[in-house]
């Protein structure tokens, strides 16, 4: 890729190259939509080359395995926002999103080594292509020969373990199986239809449900200029991994895990390593220490954090503090009533929202009005009474304000929790659609957008700027394109 900027614009000659592709796609896209005779003189003339055909496709080729090959590109590099980030822009609404995501597999994190037992287990991912077997979870059933088991355990997989986004793990007395599904709704319709094929009278049965809540936010007093990372244990089994992070003044990860229908669990265990050098053969990941938390000290209605000391293999003497990561978390168990018990609490729910909060409002602390606005959207958008009960709650805030219209909104209160949950459970997906793999990639990416002349020094600052103006029209781009 040629780093040749225009005379004057002071911008990488890539860049105008990226936005005539996008600009060119969108068309494409448009011309696509209209019907054209077969020999017509005005339609453009094909490209090969130009875009990737949906695999199986083309008989000739092979489909797309998960296993890492020698000749993979290092996802971590030095540039790599420039020379890389491109790329996840140059794909329109209009290809098909399996192969959106074969094609951003480039830069997708490299596979790291697992324990024996889970890559004897796991060797490769199945893809799921089939529309129809969504809708009918027997052909799946069968396959995995679930009847004769009489414990099934059906838990996603993290995408930091694989190396590939929507995959789920299905657990059996025989061993384990992955699957890779196009999108996260596609996922979890495989899961809920496995579930109920193995537990028919799911909703009609009391259960307990387990989940966890958690984030590695950062570490103090390792070394510097080094890259860690941290592995993410239950009762000994890996359920995620951070991303690498170099140490400057702290290392900072602020990334937030979370977990649902998880068996019982005892302890929580964040193992912290150091990254191994590509370029040294013999320099391999080096192990610092762990931090172990039972899950009794993180059982609480509300978040839990503090700075946990990092227990390491060969601690130092002296009065030299060791390493400390600080995590949040929260663990929860659940139980799970038979749905007909919760019919008339949704009935009155349902018809009674205004004379609740009005109630609870004056009564509760922030943190409870999270919460319950929280179960109070769901609860009504699953009866079809989520925009009444906003409408409703808003202009309530209206009139409460009077004319002090500067409070509008602005206050910790039923009403304004309930719109941001609101936001999550609708805007989520398309945010994750729309901008997912950029944020991902600009994580990942080492380039340098701090602005803040405090925080930079001043020969650098002009180049930090120019990444982060850069970044910005990139997202932008990103929105566009989502519509189109």
């Amino acid at each position: 890729m040629s780093g040749v900027s225009r005379k004057g614009s002071g911008r990488p000659g890539y860049y105008y190259r990226l936005l005539g592709r996008t600009r060119l796609q969108r068309q494409r896209s448009r011309s696509r939509s209209r019907t054209r005779p077969a020999n017509s003189k005005d339609s453009p003339p094909e490209r090969t080359g130009r875009r990737r055909s949906m695999p199986g496709s083309a008989p000739d080729k092979a489909p797309p395995t998960m296993e890492p090959t020698a000749a993979a590109t290092p996802f971590r590099v030095t540039g790599f926002l420039s020379r890389r980030l491109k790329g996840s822009i140059k794909r329109t609404k209009s290809q098909p999103k399996l192969d959106r995501n074969s094609s951003f597999k480039h830069i997708l994190p490299g596979f790291r080594p697992v324990d024996n037992d889970r890559s004897h287990l796991m060797p490769r991912l199945k893809e799921s292509r089939s529309h129809e077997s969504l809708l009918s979870p027997s052909s799946a059933v069968e396959a995995l020969d679930l009847s004769m088991e009489e414990e099934v355990f059906i838990k996603p997989v993290h995408s930091s373990i694989l190396g590939q986004d929507y995959c789920f793990e299905v657990i059996t007395s025989t061993g384990s199986k992955c699957f890779s599904c196009r999108s996260a709704a596609e996922r979890d319709k495989w899961m809920e239809n496995l579930r109920r094929a193995v537990h028919p009278n799911k909703d009609n049965s009391r259960r307990v449900e387990n989940t966890l809540r958690l984030w590695v936010i950062e570490a103090k007093d390792l070394p510097a200029k080094k890259k860690y990372f941290c592995e993410l244990c239950l009762d000994d089994a890996l359920y995620a991994r951070t991303t690498c992070k170099l140490k400057a003044d702290n290392v900072f990860w602020g990334e937030h895990f979370e977990f649902t229908n998880l068996p019982a669990v005892q302890n929580i265990t964040v193992h912290v390593y150091r990254d191994s050098d590509k370029k040294k053969k013999k320099d391999k990941n080096n192990y610092v220490g762990l931090v172990n938390i039972p899950v009794e000290t993180v059982t609480n209605r509300q978040l839990v954090e503090k700075w946990y000391p990092v227990s390491t293999p060969n601690p130092g003497k002296g009065k030299t503090a060791g390493p400390m990561i600080r995590i949040k978390a929260r663990y929860q168990s659940m139980n799970i009533l038979p749905m007909e018990l919760y019919k008339e609490f949704a009935e009155y729910t349902t018809n009674n929202y205004m004379l609740l909060c009005s109630i609870l409002e004056p009564a509760i602390s922030v943190k409870n009005k999270e919460e319950i606005a929280c179960a109070l959207v769901h609860i009504l958008q699953s009866t079809g009474k989520a925009k009444d009960f906003l409408t409703d709650l808003m202009m309530s805030e209206v009139d409460r304000c009077g004319e002090n219209e500067h409070l509008i909104f602005r206050e910790n209160t039923l009403g304004t929790k309930a719109i941001e949950e609101y936001l999550k459970l609708v805007g989520q997906k398309y945010l994750q659609d729309a901008l997912g793999e950029f944020i991902k990639a600009l994580y990942e990416s080492d380039e340098n957008c701090e602005v803040d002349p405090s925080k930079c020094a001043s020969n650098d600052l002009p180049e930090h700027q120019s990444n982060l103006k850069m970044c910005c029209e990139l997202a932008f781009c990103k929105i566009i394109n989502s519509y189109w």
